[in-house]
């Protein structure tokens, strides 16, 4: 693996980042687009950051690729699927961003989104002789990749719902998948998990509690999307396939969790399971310490934890895998039952929120 393929991705990102996104900040603020109403706070503050992060990571890409990795057939395939489900995942969070979309209508593009990325994918790998999948495995294959890259993409878009939570998330997500592309001699894994590094270091500069932009949805929507598609890449190669599948479950938990946990709490309350609300577990420890640079903090500390152990389980140890789940096991209880059990007041979380 080439180190100034790497030197440059991150580089490169992380002052295109830096470039881009105050310059996205003062248009935002010139067309007066200031936060939309979902309560996360009263501040008037930029939420279209993502056309800064995005464009940092394109941009990047096109120049490591075309001096460093064209010559790889996994790039070949992966450069035309990427683009197009980026541009259409864009789509989705900038209108949502500026319209607002109805849960219903942004869930019904997001699942286009994940069935063009698996269909295409599984083509492009045969065609390409890759993979040789038979009907069966063809089928299976495909509903898998499409469910995974739907829960990933709309677990990471949940998972943004705090200054600078999200932006610390895919900083740490994206070095341990950095470090899985070097375990497993994968380039297009360590430079794509680089660019993000880079790009969101820099953006984290911005969003960092109290916040001056917001990446939004478009932001958070392309990065969730880049994590689901980063395991994939892994996996294709991958010799022990359950355990690189498991461990990067693992390393993603955080966001994981926090997606079923607020599916069954709202099943259980009888609400829309797709409804926003300020039950996630980033709200449930801002209610308790009263600060957003604590939750952001305990957070990523607990992201960090779950990375170390889905980097041992990709490389085959059964025993952490069984660590791993039983702590995930443990936090799900304990914040179901404080969300659903005592419960808290959303008008107080909404004065902490607000301050």
């Amino acid at each position: 693996m080439n180190l100034a393929a790497n030197i440059l991705a991150v580089g490169l990102s992380f002052v295109l980042c830096s470039i881009f996104t105050p310059m996205v900040r003062s248009l935002a603020i010139k067309l007066d687009i200031g936060d939309k109403p979902n309560g996360r706070t009263s501040r008037n503050i930029a939420h279209i950051g993502g056309i800064a992060i995005i464009s940092a990571i394109l941009f990047t890409l096109i120049v490591v690729f075309m001096f460093f990795l064209e010559g790889i057939t996994l790039s070949r395939i992966f450069s035309p699927i990427f683009i197009a489900s980026g541009f259409l995942i864009f789509l989705i969070g900038i209108v949502d961003d500026l319209r607002s979309l109805h849960y219903s209508y942004k869930l019904a593009l997001q699942v286009m989104v994940s069935i063009f990325v698996s269909l295409f994918g599984i083509i492009l790998l045969n065609h390409f002789g890759v993979v040789h999948f038979r009907i069966f495995w063809g089928v299976f294959s495909f509903i898998i990749v499409a469910f995974w890259m739907l829960g990933i993409t709309t677990s990471f878009n949940l998972v943004d719902g705090l200054d600078g939570l999200a932006s610390g998330l895919a900083i740490i997500y994206a070095i341990s998948f950095a470090i899985a592309g070097f375990i497993f001699k994968d380039p297009l894994v360590v430079t794509l998990s680089l660019v993000v590094v880079g790009a969101m270091s820099a953006f984290l500069r911005y969003n960092f509690p109290p916040a001056k932009i917001f990446m939004g949805d478009s932001g958070s929507l392309f990065i969730g999307l880049i994590f689901g598609l980063l395991p994939l890449l892994l996996v294709i190669g991958a010799k022990r396939v359950f355990f690189v599948s498991a461990g990067s479950l693992i390393v993603l938990s955080i966001p994981v969790l926090d997606t079923v946990l607020a599916f069954t709490r709202r099943l259980l309350k009888g609400k829309a399971v797709f409804e926003a609300d300020h039950m996630h577990i980033h709200h449930i420890l801002l209610y308790s310490l009263k600060s957003v640079r604590r939750v952001d903090f305990v957070e990523w500390f607990l992201a960090a934890i779950h990375s170390y152990l889905g980097l041992l389980v990709m490389q085959g140890s059964l025993i952490v895998l069984v660590v791993a789940i039983s702590l995930d096991v443990l936090i799900f209880i304990v914040a179901l039952r404080v969300m659903v059990g005592k419960g808290v007041k959303e008008g107080r979380l909404l004065e902490i929120l607000e301050h």
